[in-house]
């Protein structure tokens, strides 16, 4: 009696040859997760500083220069895991990354612009991430600094 037992080279080849296209196609995906994860640092870096931001809008109408103006720290005593520092320009917040992120993302810039309300400067401010744009009737403060590449990005951050 001639009886079967376990698999064929080809047969191994085969699923080593199916694993190994699953994997190729995985990868870059996880890699390109793993970067927007990174990014998730920028983003509550930069929500702990609105605050700032929103109390001397509030008080004055206007936007703070820079991080003095702001009472925050020098952009060079804001850093983090995977920031390297955080710059206010005119009321816009620059998260610059770098130490522990990841290569293509060292020294790449994400900016938060506030944006308000036209010829309603009582109004509440928005805030608008790296390549959002404002709504109609509504401006922004600050230049956008954004370099980062928009996959990297939240929804909300990539723009149009």
């Amino acid at each position: 009696m001639n009886s079967n037992r376990g698999f064929t080279l080809i047969e191994l080849m085969v699923v080593c040859a199916i694993i190994g296209i699953l994997a190729s196609i995985a990868l870059p995906s996880y890699q390109t997760y793993i970067q927007r994860s990174e990014i998730t640092e920028a983003l509550s870096m930069a929500g702990s500083l609105k605050s700032r931001v929103n109390n001397y809008y509030e008080e004055r109408l206007a936007f703070p220069v820079d991080n003095a103006a702001a009472g925050m720290p020098a952009p060079q005593q804001l850093i983090g895991n995977r920031i390297t520092g955080v710059v206010v320009e005119s009321g816009a917040i620059h998260v610059t990354l770098g130490n522990k992120a990841s290569q293509p993302l060292q020294g790449k810039t994400l900016s938060f612009r506030p944006a308000v309300v036209t010829g309603s400067p009582e109004s509440p401010i928005a805030w608008l991430c790296g390549y959002d744009e404002p709504v109609t009737g509504m401006e922004t403060r600050g230049i956008n600094k954004t370099d980062l590449p928009r996959e990297f990005l939240p929804a909300a951050c990539r723009g149009s």
